[in-house]
């Protein structure tokens, strides 16, 4: 089963409910087979030839994740996301102290504007009015509304790990993080792959989709907070 097919099938059930604390690890990419692959075709392909096929890698993205990719997983809070968040956290009165504007203001210096995802800023008076406005705001809303999906979808993904322990990954990571900085109650992600093995010993039979779907509700409790 690719990822793909799993998402297609399970939709919108494919997302739970957890507490950001429970996660510890973050594995990065959502498509840890294809990136890889690539990794190995970048040694003899120039990137103009590479490009082309990063979509139907990512296609070909099988729900199930060799147990030694989690070898590569980190905690969340070694991950410079998380490291530039907790520090603009820690100098939300005066912003211009945290390592994000320092960053930011170098590739200023350096290229003529800082980027954050899509958004260019190309004077300090724009990086201040992300790091001292938009940031803040966005600790705010999520600190007292909690997640809304309406604003973003349910974007944050996760992939069940050895043990059936969540490991984070992909999309919705500064959302994730803060949820996580704050700690917040209840964050949804969507389940994008799980380990083998974890598979291989849940579904001796073997699985499929909705047979995925009904092994979720006992990994959301066991994410949920609750005496974990």
């Amino acid at each position: 089963m690719k990822q793909k097919d799993f998402k297609s099938s399970a939709g919108d059930a494919a997302v739970i409910w957890i507490a950001p604390m429970s996660i510890e690890l973050q594995l990065g990419s959502k498509w840890p087979v294809g990136r890889e692959r690539l990794r190995r075709l970048s040694r003899f392909l120039p990137r103009p030839l590479l490009n082309p096929l990063r979509p139907g890698i990512r296609k070909a993205e099988p729900f199930a994740i060799p147990t030694r990719f989690f070898g590569a997983a980190t905690p969340v809070e070694d991950t410079q996301r998380y490291a530039l968040l907790a520090d603009l956290q820690a100098h939300r009165d005066d912003p211009r102290g945290s390592l994000w504007h320092a960053q930011m203001m170098d590739a200023l210096s350096r290229k003529g504007e800082a980027r954050y995802k899509t958004t260019a800023f190309r004077s300090e008076d724009e990086i201040l009015g992300f790091l001292g406005g938009t940031m803040p705001d966005l600790f705010d809303s999520i600190r007292t509304r909690g997640f809304d999906a309406a604003e973003t979808g349910f974007e944050s993904s996760a992939v069940i790990g050895p043990g059936g322990r969540l490991v984070k990954t992909g999309s919705g990571n500064h959302r994730f993080c803060i949820a996580r900085l704050i700690e917040l109650d209840r964050f949804p992600v969507t389940i994008v792959g799980a380990d083998e093995g974890w598979l291989d010993e849940t579904f001796p039979g073997g699985y499929d989709a909705q047979a995925v779907l009904t092994a979720l509700p006992a990994i959301a409790e066991a994410h949920s907070g609750r005496g974990h």
